[in-house]
């Protein structure tokens, strides 16, 4: 198993749910486009899913509220629409919940972007960091 997915399943346990593996035929442009660490942690699981519990919703069963990881197709079109809105040369992997972005820069550092228009904020020096925290 990827020591990133790993990693997730330890910190969220029941709490996050894998979803199907990336689809083999896009591998070659994954690989190109991604951190070899994002890459390999998507070819397990393309996008993991936060999950919720509450006991008033679903019979308190555990329902997805956001990806910890977004798929693929969620990181290409959230990364197009963060360059042509806001300039931002990066991959957006993960949202926060209020919309903001998690955004891997050139160098391998996260800045989370909240606003368009706003200056990234520091967030994590990598992926491993970023789900510790």
């Amino acid at each position: 198993m990827n020591d990133i997915i790993e990693l997730i399943k330890q910190k969220y346990g029941d709490l996050c749910q894998l979803c199907p593996p990336l689809d083999e035929e896009k591998y070659p442009l994954a690989e190109k486009m991604l951190p070899a660490v994002l890459f390999e942690a998507l070819k397990i699981s393309d996008g993991v899913l936060e999950l919720m519990s509450h006991p008033n919703v679903d019979d308190g069963k555990p329902f997805p509220i956001g990806f910890i990881i977004d798929s693929f197709e969620g990181i290409c079109a959230n990364s197009r629409e963060l360059s042509e809105l806001c300039g931002v040369e990066g991959l957006a992997f993960a949202g926060n919940g209020a919309g903001g972005y998690y955004v891997i820069d050139p160098d391998g550092k996260i800045y989370l972007y909240e606003c368009v228009g706003e200056e990234g904020e520091f967030y994590a020096e990598n992926i491993r960091e970023y789900i510790l925290k």
